[in-house]
C-alpha cells in the first residue's frame, strides 16, 4: 500500500478504515481510480480488520474475495471500510465498503465480501 500512498485511518476491533489520494500510478483510461485499486484497498482494509481479531501468532490470508463495482470511482480520495462478519477460528468473513469523495461529497462505489483463512506461522507485522 506504499506504492499507492494509502494511509491506516482507523483500527479497532474488527473494523479498519484506509484511504488513498488519486494519482497518476492508480488510475484508468478516464481518470478515475482503476478497479484493481479499488479491490486492493477493500482486500486491504479487510485484512487488516481481520488481523485486529486473530490470536497473536497467527494472521488472516485473503482466500477468495467478490466485489461489486456499483459506481466510477471518480474522485480525489479512496475510502475503504473492512468490518469482519464472522470472526471464525479457521475462516473469517469479512465485508469491504469503499466510498470516493469528491469535492468534499462521499458516494459508496464498491461492495466487497472477503473470505480470509487463519493461519499460525507467519511471521509478526
Amino acid at each position: 500500500m506504499r506504492t499507492f500512498a494509502a494511509c491506516l485511518d482507523e483500527l479497532d476491533e474488527g473494523r479498519a478504515v484506509i484511504s488513498m489520494p488519486l494519482s497518476d500510478r492508480v488510475t484508468q483510461q478516464h481518470g478515475f481510480f482503476h478497479g484493481g485499486t479499488v479491490g486492493a484497498l477493500a482486500d486491504t482494509a479487510c485484512g487488516y480488520a481481520a488481523l485486529s481479531m486473530v490470536p497473536a501468532g497467527k494472521a488472516g490470508l485473503t482466500a477468495e474475495y467478490k466485489i461489486n463495482l456499483i459506481s466510477p470511482a471518480d474522485g480525489d480520495r479512496l475510502i475503504a471500510v473492512g468490518q469482519v462478519l464472522k470472526p471464525g477460528r479457521m475462516l473469517m468473513v469479512c465485508q469491504g465498503d469503499v466510498y470516493v469523495e469528491k469535492n468534499g461529497q462521499r458516494k459508496k462505489c464498491a461492495i466487497a465480501l472477503m473470505t480470509l483463512f487463519v493461519m499460525e506461522g507467519l511471521p509478526s507485522i
